[in-house]
């Protein structure tokens, strides 16, 4: 207080304004990311990787998704015309080729995924997420690496 008396008024009120300020940063709690949140955003297809046995389109058509965008919001997923609902988020942490094994009944060897790796289903697919801002989407039968644009 002793500092308060000897400065001007106008001091007075930017020191208040400072500890106000400070005050409220401290006091405010930061949205915690939620599991599963970092799928959310844009992601563009850029390579084929592999496939599963019986998919719904071919190569050529696969390879006809690679710069094509994948809309992955709360509300729901949107792949070109193709519309998903609202996605689970729900997160696993798997051993990549004993799941991919056992879920698509490939190797995992073609698709380069961390061990462990995690896999966050949302609705109409999964992603297996590689590492920041890269992953691995699995769509008509077929695995695309996807990079996660601005």
């Amino acid at each position: 207080m002793a500092y308060l008396r000897r400065t001007k008024p106008c001091q007075r009120i930017c020191s208040f304004s400072l500890v106000a300020t400070i005050a409220v940063a401290i006091c405010t709690p930061l949205k915690a990311a939620q599991p599963g949140d970092e799928v959310i955003g844009d992601w563009r297809f850029t390579s084929v990787l592999d496939n599963v046995e019986i998919t719904s389109i071919d190569d050529a058509e696969a390879k006809k998704l690679l710069g094509r965008i994948m809309k992955i919001r709360k509300e729901g997923t949107q792949f070109g015309d193709q519309k998903c609902g609202a996605p689970s988020l729900e997160i696993q942490r798997v051993e990549p080729s004993m799941y991919v094994r056992r879920e698509a009944r490939i190797s995992a060897k073609k698709l380069h995924l961390p061990n462990p790796v995690d896999v966050v289903d949302i609705g109409c697919t999964h992603v297996f997420l590689k590492q920041r801002n890269k992953a691995v989407i699995f769509w008509d039968g077929f695995f695309f690496d996807a990079k996660k644009t601005r």
